[in-house]
């Protein structure tokens, strides 16, 4: 049994000391007690309510021989969990310290392909994360074929784990009818925003999937081209193209790949692309490569020992579940470096070799800053064309305009108390959450829409609850007549906002002019100004009541909700005395 454990800490990777028959150390980890389970129906047993592990009847004993962590197989892996906590499943794996490299190589996986490229890829971000600060990366690549849905989830993966993300994305490039696989990773803001832009004309304005040469270089700057493995004969038979790119990219790379992709051997054509690579685009006189050389092996799970997981997704995804190589995996360097090493004669240097390809893994993630901004919604500003501004003057007076014409058009007079009821309460959640401008966003996507005769729907889930939406056409059921709840629809703690102990600006186009009425307050030092007609939910005298601005008394307690502090409530410098009325309040 002891021997199981062993191999398995052994074909992971994870540095060990064997201690006993039934104990070893793991550095960076602790003493790891090996539990055997052979006589034993179950690993679990009932006490009252909880699930205890069956074991051992005192765990105490292995904790005062400074062992905190039990070791069992179960199925094809081997788990283990804290004597210190309640028992739960942990893997076997990323515990401790990796076995002490053969080669000491800085390198950067950029070949990540995550559960996002649907179908053809397994192993959670955390997973991914996990691993690569297991085996001592500072940084983190993806590269998911056709879709860049992972890249935001990914970045905050990164941030927890410690990890410096770079966004890829693989895809086919056409050139005169032929397709080119390629990678494009982002290294700054215009960079990632050109990526995007990549991913909208391959997957929203072209039927084939495929991006044309042109439309590549027209969104070249701020990124990094990768050619493919196979896509050596296209780089020598095209020098003028190639050139073209080197000036639209900040570089070019040619992908070195010696993961093997079809059972039991080496896939040949990218076998015969790497020699033709190596034997056309290097001149060994100036040791220079028509294309720099990167080393980036494109892996599909985290660990060997979870191949069959590609096998089930291939299975889903055609129908055919063909045998499977294990090789695309997550691998370190030393495994990279005995993929490859073979594949080349004595007449390179090899070593040397190895490490330029790995450098420019480094250096590629170096360069590469770019990010999501987080921390807040974003929503676009809804445009006011010329004779909504004449009519309204300003947005959030347009969208109460617009409720005010609904309720109006769709709700009997006899009616209108209820439902102005029901109307300033959701009114108060979205200005609360700053999200006039979402709906009048909605307001005229659906407008539009039958100004051109497309149908839309009654309106879908819990947007059906909105008694705004309703009014505004965007749906067309009453939730009151059908009991519907707002809530359901939004909150503000679904915004990630406190509802009453955060101050914000509310209505942003809502600016004082010369001669305008204010009251003028502090709040935590800094000096705020509010409308005269602002409305406020104040405590006085123990009781909880609604008052205008101009109405508040010294001694009343203010419950700021984030609804009626129409002025800029950003801090107001004393000395801005340009902007004080001739009477203030």
């Amino acid at each position: 049994m002891m021997q199981e454990l062993l191999t398995w800490l052994d074909d992971h990777g994870i540095d060990y000391n064997p201690v006993d028959a039934e104990v070893v150390d793991v550095p960076g980890f602790g003493r790891l007690f090996m539990a055997d389970l052979s006589g034993v129906d179950s690993i679990f047993r009932g006490e009252g309510d909880n699930l205890a592990f069956n074991l051992m009847e005192r765990p105490e004993v292995l904790m005062e021989e400074g062992i905190l962590h039990v070791a069992f197989p179960f199925g094809r892996n081997w788990y283990y969990y804290d004597l210190r906590e309640n028992f739960r499943f942990n893997i076997l794996k990323y515990i401790g310290h990796p076995k002490p490299p053969g080669h000491n190589i800085p390198f950067v996986n950029l070949g990540v392909h995550t559960p996002y490229e649907l179908l053809n890829a397994s192993g959670s971000l955390e997973t991914w994360c996990r691993k690569a600060k297991w085996l001592g990366h500072t940084a983190i690549g993806i590269c998911d074929r056709n879709t860049m849905a992972a890249t935001l989830n990914f970045q905050k993966e990164c941030v927890r784990a410690g990890l410096k993300h770079v966004f890829g994305y693989s895809l086919a490039m056409e050139h005169d009818g032929e397709p080119v696989d390629i990678k494009i990773y982002a290294l700054n803001g215009g960079g990632l925003h050109n990526l995007l832009l990549i991913q909208r004309a391959v997957m929203v304005d072209s039927e084939r999937y495929v991006l044309p040469y042109d439309r590549l270089l027209a969104r070249a700057a701020g990124c990094v081209l990768v050619l493919a493995t196979r896509s050596a004969r296209w780089i020598t038979s095209h020098p003028g193209q190639l050139e073209r790119l080197r000036k639209g990219f900040e570089a070019v790379y040619y992908q070195v790949d010696g993961s093997e992709y079809k059972a039991d051997r080496i896939d040949r054509e990218r076998l015969l692309a790497l020699k033709h690579y190596f034997d056309e685009c290097y001149d060994p006189v100036a040791d220079t490569f028509t294309v720099e050389p990167v080393l980036i092996a494109d892996c599909h799970y985290p660990d060997r020992d979870e191949a069959g997981s590609k096998i089930v997704l291939n299975k889903i995804a055609s129908g055919a579940a063909h045998e499977q190589s294990d090789d695309l995996y997550f691998k370190s360097v030393d495994e990279h470096y005995d993929r490859l090493r073979p594949l080349f004669s004595e007449k390179w240097d090899f070593d040397a070799l190895f490490r330029r390809m790995c450098r420019h893994t480094v250096e590629i993630a170096g360069k590469a800053d770019a990010a999501f901004e987080t921390g807040r919604m974003f929503m676009p500003e809804y445009r006011m064309r010329p004779e909504e501004r004449e009519r309204y003057g300003d947005r959030r007076t347009m969208f109460l305009r617009l409720l005010d014409e609904g309720l109006e058009a769709k709700i009997p007079p006899s009616g209108h108390a209820r439902y102005r009821e029901r109307l300033d309460e959701e009114v108060y959640i979205i200005e609360s959450t700053d999200n006039v401008d979402y709906f009048l966003v909605q307001w005229d996507m659906v407008r539009e829409a039958h100004r051109r005769g497309i149908a839309t729907g009654i309106g879908r889930g819990s947007a059906g609850g909105s008694l705004v939406a309703y009014l505004l056409g965007i749906t067309s059921i009453d939730p009151l007549k059908y009991g519907l709840l707002f809530s359901r629809f939004l909150v503000p703690e679904r915004c990630g906002l406190g509802w009453k102990e955060e101050i914000t600006v509310l209505a942003p186009d809502v600016a004082l002019q010369r001669g305008d009425r204010y009251v003028e307050m502090t709040v935590d030092g800094a000096t705020c100004r509010l409308c005269a007609d602002a409305r406020l939910r104040v405590v006085r005298e123990g009781k909880e009541l609604t008052v205008y601005a101009d109405e508040l008394k010294r001694g009343d307690d203010i419950l700021f909700d984030r609804r009626d502090l129409l002025w800029n409530l950003k801090s107001v410098m004393a000395h801005e005395s340009e902007l004080r009325t001739s009477a203030p309040l």
